[in-house]
Parts: structure tokens; sequence; C-alpha cells
């Protein structure tokens, strides 16, 4: 009996390797059957491996794949920082590339993996990117027609050369990335735990650590937060010091020539770019802009999925339709067929959105499409109680609301966009994207607001704004803003929402504020397209945190990670027929 025993789990075991071993051997197969990719073209051909000298003489690693055959190729080029995802970018994209007749090149960045250097996050890309394009342009095996390709960090290191690409370079294609590292680490003063200090939680000395989510875990509950690197992490990260003094726009690393001149860098951009971006990824709302300031925006396409940073239509909701994540294969293709070997172009220039709640792609020339603004005003509750409503009328009489905000026990974040410590093995990151909503007031520090069935579908596109007078009885405090469709049955799911700190409500962070006063704050919201159904109701929560998507405000001024102490703070939002108290929707046509 033992031996039938282990007969048969021998040979499970034999059998799952064999499947395991074809799986691989026809991988590129199987994602061109996912896909829905044409045939392969050509059989990959010798690989070479070879370090190239930058100008300070520093090598970095780089492996030159390119088709079987003695032709000069259109090729493409990957730089990577990540020691994790080298198989993904080396072995993956550049083995489909080459399959379809395309040279890859791809290179691990300064100081990771095979590359000699230091690494610091974001300096070096600029000179070294230039002077690898200045190699590539002069070697033998393309024929020179050039592009850029990857993701976040490897789609960065493309907007570091952007402005200053040779004319062998024809396109570019930047995913989920941004030329606006300030918007990206901020939203209105409030730093963005769930994506870099995760990141930084991961990445502290470049190695992609996988164990670190206690340590992440163990530094949202530090204070001062400026001591988490070498308190948590072990180690001094001068690079996240910067991030974290860096929350007004006066601080030293935004007034760095780099910074701005990578800011200026989408409209000196002459080359056509293709842009890939998700709903709930970290960098949407300033990629939008980057796309809108492009200088070649006539010739440029820009495509929004229902995804995340890492390509998955995440959440509780589902959206057909919408396969292929980030990579996005046939439109690289069809881009890059076009760009670098003159074929037409079957998937035109413009804007592509993800329409989610009617499930479907739209094309047009621009985004967003044409709107009108529909206001709703914040009306309390009569006598007063838990949810107020969302009224076509501002109240007739001044209305006041309180709550206390404790930065001990903040708000936790339920669904959203801007996170990235979910895909972190062990780091406990909040749940993504659009999530179900706990019920109106479910903690006694948020206020809810509750619309009337809509009489018909409601089509928002664009950026959700809102409008609150508050006050408080601390010399700098936050606010925040949810906007949820609640269905028919009353569950409720996550639209949009945003954050602004008294100290911002310039747009600066140097607004000063006398605790007591009663002050208008704007809260913008990321970009969405989203169409409401008949018969669902809107609900706006207001509280004074998300967190961890953003750390929780100390209720103190100055800088928030060097606070050793939060406090509590008194909160309270006022409506009334002259106090500015309302949501303003970009309402579009339907079907448009």
């Amino acid at each position: 009996m033992l031996r039938r025993i282990l007969a048969v789990v021998g040979l499970v075991l034999f059998v799952g390797a064999l499947g395991l071993g074809a799986a691989f051997v026809f991988r590129f197969e199987l994602l061109r059957w996912k896909q829905d990719l044409p045939a392969y073209t050509h059989q990959p051909g010798d690989d070479r491996d070879q370090r190239v000298e930058m100008r300070d003489g520093v090598g970095l690693a780089t492996t030159i794949r390119l088709p079987a055959g003695d032709e000069r190729w259109p090729t493409v080029l990957i730089r990577n920082p990540y020691e994790r995802f080298d198989r993904v970018a080396r072995d993956l994209w550049c083995g489909i590339f080459i399959r379809y007749g395309y040279g890859c090149v791809y290179q691990d960045v300064r100081g990771q993996m095979g590359s000699e250097g230091e690494w610091d996050p974001f300096v070096n890309e600029r000179f070294d990117g230039q002077d690898m394009l200045g190699w590539l342009a002069a070697q033998p095996f393309h024929d020179g027609n050039l592009a850029l390709y990857g993701a976040s960090y490897l789609a960065a290191v493309q907007w570091a050369v952007a402005d200053s690409l040779p004319p062998e370079v024809k396109t570019f294609i930047p995913t989920v990335a941004t030329t606006d590292l300030r918007r990206a680490l901020y939203e209105n003063g409030m730093f963005r735990h769930e994506t870099f200090t995760a990141w930084a939680a991961m990445m502290r000395d470049g190695t992609m650590r996988s164990d670190a989510g206690d340590e992440y875990r163990a530094a949202l509950a530090h204070h001062p937060h400026a001591e988490v690197d070498e308190k948590i992490f072990g180690m001094k990260l001068p690079w996240y010091q910067e991030w974290l003094q860096g929350g007004v726009a006066t601080a030293p690393i935004w007034q760095r020539d780099d910074y701005h001149a990578l800011l200026a860098t989408p409209g000196k951009t002459q080359v056509p770019v293709l842009m890939i971006g998700g709903w709930y990824d970290i960098f949407l709302g300033p990629q939008v802009d980057d796309f809108n300031g492009l200088g070649s925006r006539s010739r440029s396409k820009l495509v929004i999925g229902p995804w995340t940073h890492i390509g998955e239509a995440s959440g509780v909701l589902e959206f057909p339709d919408s396969e292929g994540g980030l990579a996005q294969w046939p439109r690289v293709l069809d881009w890059l067929g076009h760009h670098l070997r003159g074929e037409p172009l079957e998937q035109g220039v413009g804007v592509e959105t993800y329409v989610m709640g009617e499930n479907r792609w739209a094309k047009r020339a621009a985004w967003p499409p044409p709107t009108q603004p529909e206001r709703l005003h914040l009306v309390a509750a009569e006598p007063p109680g838990c949810a107020g409503s969302l009224a076509s009328q501002a109240p007739q009489r001044d209305q006041e609301i309180r709550y206390r905000y404790d930065p001990f026990d903040p708000t936790p974040t339920v669904g959203g966009g801007g996170m990235l410590a979910f895909i972190l093995p062990g780091f406990g990151g909040a749940a993504p994207a659009n999530q179900w909503q706990p019920e109106p007031c479910h903690r006694p520090d948020v206020v809810s607001f509750l619309g009337e069935p809509l009489p018909r579908p409601l089509h928002i596109a664009g950026s959700v704004e809102v409008m609150l007078t508050v006050r408080s009885d601390a010399g700098d405090t936050a606010f925040h803003a949810k906007l949820s469709e609640v269905f028919a049955d009353g569950t409720a799911v996550n639209v949009r929402d945003g954050v602004n700190t008294l100290s911002h409500r310039n747009g600066r962070g140097d607004a000063g504020y006398a605790p007591g006063d009663a002050v208008a704050l704007p809260i913008r919201m990321w970009p969405i397209e989203w169409v409401a159904k008949a018969g669902s109701r809107l609900r706006l929560d207001v509280s004074s945190a998300d967190f961890p998507k953003y750390h929780a405000h100390r209720n103190r001024v100055g800088p928030w990670a060097e606070v050793a102490e939060p406090v509590p703070a008194e909160q309270a939002l006022l409506a009334g027929p002259a106090r500015e108290a309302y949501v303003t929707l970009p309402v579009a046509e339907p079907g448009s």
C-alpha cells in the first residue's frame, strides 16, 4: 500500500512538474493566445551581455537581445532598477519584442543588480539615460529607429531624457508614471504612506525587500516620522528624508533645477508618446496633466483603464473587456509598428478611457469630454442627527456639524487610488480601488451627506470638486472628502476622494490659520470617468483622515514628519445660505 501511495504521489509530482515545464516552454504562445496577438514573425537570436560606460566611468550592465538573422532591427530600450523585475523586463518583454522582429536592449540602472555605482533614486537617470542613448544610437544592430518602453520607475527613466532624445528615437511608451514627483508624493501637504513609505521600506537598500511588512507598519505608528529611516529601517535614507521635508512647495527639493526641468519636459516633448494609466494608479492625476501638456499631444495617445499600479482591475465590481492590464500588447505593438516601421496605425491617437459603470471603452480626441457643472449643497440633518443631505439648494439658515478628530485613531482607508502597499507580501496594505463602503456616519468622526435617487444615469467625467467651510481649534489640520455611489439595494462603493489641509488651502502650504476662524477649504479630487446608475444615490463622506493612504495629520503647525506629539482637534463643518459647502460634479452627456 505504501508503495502504491508513493507511486501515485510521484506520478502527481511528475505530471505537475511536466505541466510547469510545458507552461514555461510555451509561455510566449500562451501570452499571445491570451492577448489575442498575431502569430510571431521571428525566432530569437543570440543574446549578448556587456557593460556600457557612462560619462564618469561607471559601467552599467546591459543585455542586447536580437531576433535571429543578420538584419538591422528597429530597437526598444528598457532600463530597470528592480532586482525581482529583471526577468519580466529582460526575459518576457524583450522576448515578445524579438519575436515580432524588434531588437531589445535591457539595462540595470546605476547601482542596481549587475551595474556599478551607487543607486540614488531618480537622481542619475537623466545623465545615464542620455549616455545610454548616445551609445545605442551608434550601434550597428539597429536600423535607425529606436523606442523607449517600461512602467513606473521604468517609465520615469524615459521622462528623464524625453526633452533631449537623439533623432533615432521615434517614440516612447511611459506607463503609470509622471514628471511631477511633488504631486505624486503629496496631496496638499498629506504624504502618501501607502505608496512612498511602503516603497522606502521595500527599497531602502535597493534590493526590493519582501520581508519589511512589520517595519512598514511600525513606521506608520512612529512619531516623529522623520526618525523611521534610522530607528525602524535601520539605515540613513537621505532621499527619503528629502521626501519627508517636501510637504510645502517652498521645500528645497522642489527648488532644484532638475525638478523644474522635469516639470517642463512634457511641453518640450516632440516625438509621439503612448501613455498608459489606470484610474486607481498612484500617478494618475499628474499623469493626465502630463499628457495634456505634451508638445506632441496631437500625435500622441493616452489610455486609461480601471487598473491599479500593477494593472489589475481590483475591487468588488466587475469590469468586463478590461483585459491586458497595463501591458496592453495589442496597442503597444500597433504603436511601435507605426512609429518604427511605418505601418498603418489602427488605434488612432487621442484619449481612450474605460467608462466605469457603463463598462465600455470610449475614444475621443481629448479628455475630459464636454461637461456641465452640477452643484449639490451640503445640508445638515434636521433635527441634528447622523446623515445630512446633498440638495440642489443651500440650507436657509446657518448650520454647524461638529466632530472630534484623533490622530491616534484616524479614519481608516477603505478603497481608492494612490496605493501600493497592498501588492507587497506581508505589508498588509489597505484594499485598493472600488470597495464596499461602511454605513453612513459609521464613526463619530465621519459626517455623511446623501443625495436623492438619480432619475437617470449620471455620467461623471473629470475632477470632482468639493468646497467646505470649516472651523478647527487646531493651528493646522486636514479634511478629507469621499464621493460614493449608493446602489438601490443600499450598498455603497467609492467613486473618488481627496484631501486638503488648512495650511494648503491657498495651494502653496503657507496659508496661516487662526484657530476658531471659519474658512473656505477646496478639495479637488483626481479625475475619474464613472456613470452612476439611475436609482442610485450619491453620498459624500467628510472626515479628517484617510489612513494609511495619507499620514494622519498631527493637528500641529509645521513639518508633519517632525511632530513628536500629535494632539486631537475639535472640527466643525459649516453650511448655510452664505457659506460655501457643496460638491461640484463635471457631468457629461449620456453616452458621450
